[in-house]
């Protein structure tokens, strides 16, 4: 790993290396009762175990009331709605707690399951728990941060279980092969570097995702 993953500027590295534990350990009052909706980021089918193990593990412990999956368009890597609850059930769902699908007929990305996420969370109210992969989370909760804007929204980040690093899998719209540390590197720093453009979503910086968390805890 010679080669400059991005062209970040050392202050825009700082301010991640501060953000990645936050994320990675997000913290939220017990007080607050369970999430609204847990939210589980659309993922490939090599990668999709790690955060459907983790709604199984946090259902068991009633800690939402309401799980949320994309439909999103298919034939990109995702395999939509209902095989992704056929594939939670395999993994030992056995909960009561209402299913609900998000964002039918959009294109299942991350921004746009940001968006849709985004709306429903402003009409019904709550804490939101999003899940996704290590390497994927952390794109995932800025970019529903950047979603969020100036909504008054309170969004946490929960990390799927563990895969292994070194496994090669298909990722991003199944268009996308390395392992999953490659993927981390390679695919999600790049992105959050390219994705600040405003034709790409503008995505904050993590400066700005700091702030967004300190308002969130007060």
């Amino acid at each position: 790993m010679n080669k400059r993953l991005t062209k970040f500027s050392a202050k825009d590295l700082e301010d991640l290396l501060l953000l990645q534990p936050r994320i990675f350990s997000d913290y939220r009052d017990p007080r607050r009762g369970p999430f609204e909706m847990l939210y589980l980021y659309g993922e490939t089918a090599d990668n999709d175990v790690s955060h459907l193990l983790r709604a199984v593990e946090l259902a068991n412990k009633g800690a939402m009331k309401s799980v949320g999956i994309t439909e999103g368009e298919l034939g990109h890597g995702y395999a939509g709605f209902d095989a992704t609850v056929l594939r939670l059930k395999a993994l030992g769902w056995n909960s009561s707690i209402p299913i609900v699908k998000l964002g039918e007929g959009s294109v299942a990305n991350t921004l746009t399951e940001a968006r849709v996420l985004v709306m429903h969370a402003l009409a019904v109210g709550g804490d939101i728990g999003i899940v996704a992969p290590a390497f994927h989370l952390m794109r995932a909760f800025m970019t529903t941060v950047t979603a969020i804007g100036n909504m008054p929204i309170r969004v946490y980040a929960i990390l799927g279980a563990p895969l292994r690093w070194d496994e090669e899998v298909v990722h991003s719209q199944g268009v996308v092969r390395d392992t999953r540390f490659g993927l981390f590197g390679n695919q999600e720093l790049p992105r959050m570097e390219k994705y600040r453009a405003p034709e790409f979503g503008s995505l904050l910086s993590a400066e700005n995702v700091l702030l967004y968390l300190e308002w969130r805890d007060r």
